[in-house]
């Protein structure tokens, strides 16, 4: 499912062939490297090489040597560096025998590219060249300021590359699959926003314009944007005499239908927070309804609790300092009022969305200003029934809800990181259970929300 890493046999500067534990790189950097090596030899000099691939654990070990002083040059922490990706190398410049702006020239025609912006043979970082392949258009991507959740276009495009061989990026989650998918969109030429390993709605669009099912599993869904990436970029998959495609003129068309969905049950971790709530999943009334973010459980309990487990995307209504931060839908005001008729402040109240029309909630006695708690990798949140959304969306968190669990979405020059958490985020709302008296003001809706919150939850949870 993932691009291929192949073994290279070169020299290197242990005075034996490269260690197989750094000797791997991806189809196109292998055949760049045979390439360049044959242009250097023929011009009297010999590609020799000191580092190659490297993995988490030896990224991980080379960032902390820079951190120590053990060693000099910048080693950038897992998920930013090519050489995670196989498609980096350092060399030996002096075993080149040329200028290095001679080898530069070599090294572009072959597609290779170096890391400093001028040939100075003394500089930090000359020896190091990278082959970027179809993950330089994340990088042009980046830098045409169509995302923004990465340090520098560069960083970005590293991590594209390192999820592509099915290696996590801390930034993208434990799972590399959806950080591989949104990957392949943005080098196939769709807008999704931040690649971020969440399939948002963005994302989704995107699938559906390259006519992928964006319901199916990720699993099926990479595998057709391999297929896909393996049509657009085939030297990315396949080296030449080595391994052979035969690619039709047209790239494929994909139709996937979503397989059907084993039984629901909530992942570990909030599995062991929800205690008796479970015994009570089995009985719940579903509800059906679809939704741009088709929540995996959506039900009332016996109790007559609402339970979902979904998406929790950002919503930053009520944040007096929302103008103009990161998120395009920000209103100033939220459905629930405090006494005085203001707003709650999404940075400061953990609060939760449910869709319109009121009669949604309504109808099963939920209102605004109804408590929830909210649970994400065994993390308890509590939160209040304080906004109403589009009717096709389920699953949405002020800035303080993410927060509380976890999921910081306020940077510190004071933008929004616009993205949701999750999938598996679970929501209990507890109908009826809301008062005008805890709306007094900020602090007594804050002190109502953890106290009423806890004394429910505590209740059904056994």
């Amino acid at each position: 499912m993932f691009a291929p890493l192949e073994d290279i046999q070169i020299k290197s500067i242990y005075g034996s062939d490269l260690p197989k534990r750094m000797a791997r790189c991806t189809p196109d950097m292998l055949n760049s490297v045979r390439l360049v090596a044959a242009d250097v030899k023929a011009a009297g000099g010999e590609l020799i090489l000191s580092d190659m691939y490297r993995s988490y654990e030896m990224q991980f070990q080379a960032h902390l040597d820079y951190v120590t002083g053990k060693k000099s040059a910048y080693s950038p922490p897992p998920g930013g560096s090519m050489h995670e990706a196989g498609r980096a190398f350092d060399l030996d410049l002096s075993a080149l025998k040329m200028s290095l702006s001679d080898f530069w020239k070599i090294a572009e025609k072959h597609g290779l590219r170096p890391i400093i912006n001028t040939p100075s043979q003394g500089a930090n970082e000359a020896w190091h060249f990278d082959c970027r392949g179809s993950h330089d258009r994340v990088y042009d991507y980046y830098a045409a300021g169509k995302a923004d959740n990465f340090a520098s276009p560069y960083t970005a495009m590293a991590a594209s590359a390192i999820v592509s061989t099915g290696v996590k990026v801390d930034a993208l989650g434990e799972d590399p699959t959806a950080g591989f998918i949104q990957s392949g969109l943005i080098r196939l030429g769709q807008t999704i926003g931040d690649l971020d390993g969440r399939m948002g709605p963005k994302t989704r669009t995107a699938l559906q314009a390259v006519k992928l099912d964006p319901d199916a599993g990720n699993t099926d869904i990479a595998a057709a944007i391999e297929k896909l990436l393996q049509s657009a970029f085939p030297d990315e998959y396949f080296v030449p005499a080595v391994h052979t495609l035969a690619l039709g003129a047209m790239p494929p068309a994909f139709s996937l239908l979503a397989p059907a969905k084993a039984p629901y049950t909530p992942g570990a971790a909030n599995k062991a927070a929800l205690g008796k709530i479970i015994d009570m999943l089995p009985g719940a009334v579903m509800i059906d309804q679809a939704f741009d973010l088709q929540p995996d459980f959506l039900g009332i309990l016996q109790n007559k609790c609402l339970y979902f487990d979904s998406e929790l995307q950002l919503d930053t209504d009520g944040w007096p300092d929302g103008r103009g931060k990161g998120d395009k839908s920000w209103q100033s005001t939220t459905s629930l009022r405090y006494a005085d008729d203001t707003s709650l402040n999404a940075n400061k109240v953990p609060y939760f969305v449910l869709p319109l029309p009121k009669s949604w909630a309504n109808d099963r006695g939920i209102y605004l200003g109804d408590y929830a708690a909210v649970i994400h990798r065994g993390k308890v949140a509590y939160a209040v029934f304080g906004d109403e959304g589009p009717d096709h969306l389920i699953g949405e968190g002020s800035i303080q809800l993410l927060r509380a669990l976890g999921e910081e979405r306020l940077k510190q020059n004071g933008r929004i990181i616009n993205s949701g958490a999750g999938p598996g985020i679970i929501t209990v709302v507890f109908p009826g259970s809301g008062q005008p008296a805890h709306r007094k003001n900020e602090d007594t809706l804050l002190a109502a929300i953890q106290a009423e919150g806890n004394r429910l939850f505590s209740a059904l949870t056994g």
